[in-house]
């Protein structure tokens, strides 16, 4: 898998949600995909959602601890 759908999901996540890029959210995000993506799932597009999905969950569960 290359970092593509990684960096598209963190470029629209950033950009619709209005936040910076949280510490250690590429990492989460690209270990996240490269499951996924081991799963069996190897279309761009749909890597790219799964990751939106996820950063948006990450940011849920950060904001819950707060």
């Amino acid at each position: 898998m290359n970092t593509l759908p990684v960096d598209r999901a963190l470029r629209i996540y950033g950009t619709l949600a209005d936040r910076p890029e949280t510490k250690g959210a590429r990492e989460r995000l690209s270990r996240h995909l490269m499951k996924i993506y081991i799963e069996g799932e190897s279309d761009e597009h749909r890597l790219t959602v799964h990751g939106l999905s996820y950063l948006r969950k990450l940011d849920q569960e950060l904001d819950s601890r707060s």
